[in-house]
C-alpha cells in the first residue's frame, strides 16, 4: 500500500504495520489469496487514494461474475442460473417452491437471500458450496394467514379423527372399514 499510495498511506495508517491498528482488526481472518485479491481490485480501480479498511475488506472477498442478491433472486425465480452460487442457494431453498413464488413473496425471499449470503460467504472462503445449511427456528409470525388457517383446520382435522377413533395407520384404518362392513379381506361376507 504504501508503494502504490505513498504519503497518502502512509499519512494515515503509518510506515509499518501495527497489529493494534484498525486495519489489522478490520482484515482480520482474511486470508493470503483474498488479501491478493483485493489488491488486484486496487490496480484495476486505479484510484488516487486509498481505500478505507471495510472498502478494501469488500474488496478481498469480492467475486468476480456473482450477481447481486437481488438479481440471484430473479435468476432464481426464473430457473436460469448465470452462476454456480445462485443454482445451489436456489436449490437449498427448494426448486419447487421457487417455480411456484412470485417475485413479491417475502417470506421466500428472506430465506433464498439468507442461504444466498452462506454460500457466498463459502466462496469467498474457497470452501465447496453444496453443503447443508442449518434451518433457523421460525415462528407464526413469519406465517401467511393461509398457511395458519391450513395448519389449524389439520389440527381440527386430527383432533376429530382421534375423537372418532379412527386408526391413523392406513392398515389398521383398512381392518377397521372392513370389519364395521361386515366384509372379509377376499371381498366376501364376514361370517359371524
Amino acid at each position: 500500500m504504501t508503494e502504490m499510495y505513498g504519503h497518502r498511506w502512509t499519512g494515515s495508517v503509518g510506515v509499518s504495520a501495527d497489529q493494534e491498528h484498525a486495519w489489522a482488526t478490520v482484515l482480520g481472518g482474511l486470508n493470503g489469496a483474498q488479501i491478493a485479491n483485493g489488491l488486484g481490485q486496487l490496480v484495476e480501480r486505479a484510484d488516487d487514494w486509498p481505500p478505507s479498511a471495510p472498502e478494501f475488506r469488500a474488496m478481498c472477498l469480492h467475486v468476480p461474475g456473482l450477481p447481486s442478491a437481488v438479481a440471484a433472486w430473479h435468476q432464481a425465480l426464473e430457473g436460469r442460473y448465470q452462476h454456480e452460487a445462485v443454482k445451489v442457494a436456489a436449490k437449498l431453498t427448494g426448486t419447487y417452491e421457487l417455480r411456484k413464488a412470485r417475485l413479491n413473496d417475502r417470506a421466500l425471499q428472506q430465506i433464498f437471500d439468507r442461504n444466498y449470503q452462506i454460500v457466498c460467504r463459502r466462496l469467498q472462503h474457497g470452501e465447496p458450496l453444496d453443503g447443508a445449511v442449518s434451518t433457523g427456528i421460525g415462528h407464526d409470525s413469519q406465517k401467511t394467514e393461509a398457511e395458519l388457517a391450513q395448519e389449524h383446520a389439520e389440527q381440527l382435522l386430527h383432533k376429530r379423527i382421534e375423537e372418532q377413533g379412527i386408526p391413523r395407520a392406513g392398515g389398521e384404518a383398512r381392518k377397521l372399514l372392513l370389519a364395521r362392513l361386515g366384509l372379509s379381506r377376499n371381498g366376501t361376507e364376514a361370517r359371524a
